[in-house]
């Protein structure tokens, strides 16, 4: 790193990747109310959770056609409001109006329609949310490529989606709940609430697009765009032997993919894991206000890493030690009487264990996007094709193909023990057969992610040294473009 010189790097102010990084945050504040559509279904729309699944994970296909037309639409996209924010916008409004009806209006219908039109509602939905996470992916390439600032997107990342996250989870199981209760077991049955989360998470969603808007117009430029040529000559035939020959980004792919499906498949379940071992579903949001804080310390003892040694490293500890967290709880279980307001050692077990393996998955998790920077980068180094679109586009198809098993095997995983059309009350104790099928998708399953990651990180070849020369190469082409 120390004989590349830094003026070669296109630096971008804090300010602006703070912001950027909002655009994830917008689309994580819908997937978090999407994460419980499952449940949503099944208890409010009477549409078994195994059907939603599978119809989830067919989308796909569809997913497959729009993903790869998107991302070309994107590089081969400059008009004077720039590259990437026009999808931006555009993909955010979609997803305002299919979340508000998915919650707000679908449960209004007769029941024969409900299905029919969640399914309609859904493919017009996949296309909003490829618009705006593709450019999430695809603009780091422009946002900077100075190896010391890529990570820092990973710090303003990590810290909005904890916040997120916690408070998210306090909004839906702790918040919202007592006051759609009227005249219903539990507010979580009561369709108004789902109908007022889905206001909430949308305007929320909104505001982060238009500051991530905000953030990423400096950037947004033409001399931002790979080596800074005029145009971009890549055809959408090019694709597919810019897959095949790029190493790095197909073990990108696998590596995150497959934590992608673990951690999406806990975190449909993790409502079944307080509402029914822990019997106590308002722990699920009362936890945040220590997860948070944890997260972003070790977050940014992991950001520092990686700005020192590379972020494939930083990807590879964070994984090991997630996995460690992991294993401990499967062995120890410590499930009983855990409680904020009476605290004991499972108490105290339970919450370590739990911040700790989420904090180090996020390290993992979220340094993946500035990752996907390095591949676009490494394309540009080795065939001069400026294609962080594809490059996005690739890496949000698979990894939306492969976690979307998750609700398929949820709703399998049910459908075996004879619950797939069960309303699951929260705060009633679960049976052996569904505790241990929260166990698998919680812990064990993770672990095979978490397994598979770091044998494709094995074969991953952008690590520090490798970025130095990438950089050092395309700083070479735009200095002999320059004379």
């Amino acid at each position: 790193m120390s004989n590349v010189s830094k003026q070669q790097y296109n630096s971008a102010k804090l300010w602006q990747i703070g912001l950027f990084a909002l655009n994830n945050t917008a689309t994580n504040v819908i997937m978090s109310i999407m994460t419980y559509l499952a449940i949503f279904s099944q208890n409010i729309l009477g549409i078994a959770a195994v059907t939603i699944g599978v119809v989830i994970t067919s989308m796909r296909i569809f997913d497959g056609i729009t993903d790869p037309i998107i991302g070309y639409m994107i590089d081969k996209t400059e008009t004077k409001f720039g590259k990437y924010r026009p999808f931006m916008l555009v993909g955010n409004i979609i997803l305002l109006i299919t979340v508000y009806l998915i919650f707000g209006v679908v449960p209004n219908l007769s029941k024969s329609m409900r299905f029919p039109v969640l399914l309609g509602i859904y493919v017009i939905y996949i296309i909003g949310y490829t618009f705006q996470t593709a450019c999430t992916k695809a603009a780091q390439a422009s946002l900077t490529n100075d190896p010391k600032q890529r990570p820092l997107f990973t710090i303003f990342d990590s810290i909005y989606n904890s916040i997120l996250f916690s408070v998210s989870a306090l909004v839906i199981t702790s918040i919202l709940p007592p006051m759609f209760a009227d005249g219903y077991e539990n507010g979580l049955l009561n369709p108004e609430m789902w109908k007022m989360a889905a206001i909430i998470f949308g305007g929320t969603s909104f505001v982060m697009t238009i500051l991530a808007i905000i953030g990423i117009s400096g950037r947004d430029k033409k001399e931002f765009y790979g080596v800074g040529s005029a145009a971009n000559q890549v055809k959408f035939k090019d694709y597919w032997p810019i897959i095949k020959s790029n190493r790095a980004i197909q073990m990108l792919v696998i590596a995150a993919s497959t934590d992608k499906l673990a951690s999406t498949l806990a975190n449909a379940t993790k409502m079944y894991l307080f509402g029914n071992v822990l019997m106590n579903i308002s722990l699920q949001g009362e936890m945040s206000v220590i997860t948070t804080p944890v997260t972003i310390i070790i977050t940014i003892i992991g950001v520092r890493y990686a700005s020192k040694l590379g972020q494939k490293k930083a990807f590879v500890a964070g994984t090991w030690l997630s996995m460690a967290m992991l294993f401990a709880m499967i062995i120890i279980q410590p499930f009983d009487n855990v409680s904020m307001t009476n605290i004991n050692l499972n108490t105290i077990l339970f919450l370590s264990i739990t911040i700790l393996q989420g904090a180090f998955a996020g390290i993992s998790g979220n340094i993946v996007i500035p990752m996907i920077a390095d591949c676009a980068d490494y394309e540009t180094y080795r065939t001069g094709k400026f294609v962080p679109g594809m490059m996005g586009t690739l890496f949000s198809f698979i990894d939306k193909l492969i976690s979307s098993f998750s609700s398929t095997l949820l709703g399998v995983g049910l459908a075996i023990i004879g619950m797939a059309n069960a309303v699951i009350v929260p705060n009633t104790p679960a049976d052996t057969k569904f505790f241990w099928l929260i166990m698998t998708c919680m812990y064990i399953v993770p672990i095979f992610g978490h397994i598979a990651s770091i044998i494709a990180m094995k074969f991953y070849p952008l690590d520090a040294a490798k970025m130095a020369e990438v950089q050092s190469g395309l700083n070479s082409i735009k200095e002999k473009q320059g004379a």
